[in-house]
């Protein structure tokens, strides 16, 4: 019995190992997340979230969920135009989770117009099945 518990820790391991071996890009995490976004794309968006996830934005209450998540995207898209661009510019791994930090812009598609700018703070988290979700979002915009 012993022996067999042994040898299916043995095969489980470096199967371990290899998942958190590939860790992405803290970039390419960012560049997920702006692609969905910059789409238009709230499904797409919403599923890069947790079920759980939390999203802080300045100025603004904190959602708790995909599900509002998704509804706060809906509306943010029938408000303008926005794309958004994210670079990170620190990282924090873990075995199962990530911490990406950096700056933002948010631009009008149509004219250029600057719409906001800022910090954004996202930490990731390494499901079951290997995929990397947000579960927490966070935006701030500096103090005038």
């Amino acid at each position: 019995m012993f022996r067999k518990f042994l040898c299916s820790l043995l095969l489980v391991l470096p199967m371990a190992a290899s998942i958190a071996a590939e860790a992405p890009d803290p970039q390419e995490l960012a560049d997920r997340w702006t692609l969905a976004y910059n789409a238009h794309d709230p499904a797409k968006l919403s599923e890069l979230y947790e079920e759980n996830a939390i999203m802080m934005l300045h100025g603004s209450l904190t959602l708790r969920g995909r599900q509002a998540i998704h509804d706060y995207w809906v509306d943010d898209f029938r408000q303008s135009n926005p794309i958004t661009t994210l670079t990170v510019t620190n990282t924090v791994n873990g075995t199962d989770m990530m911490l990406v930090h950096g700056n933002y812009q948010v631009i009008d598609r149509n004219d250029g117009t600057l719409l906001g700018q800022g910090r954004y703070a996202h930490i990731w988290l390494l499901d079951s099945q290997g995929n990397w979700l947000l579960d927490r979002d966070m935006w701030v915009e500096p103090m005038p």
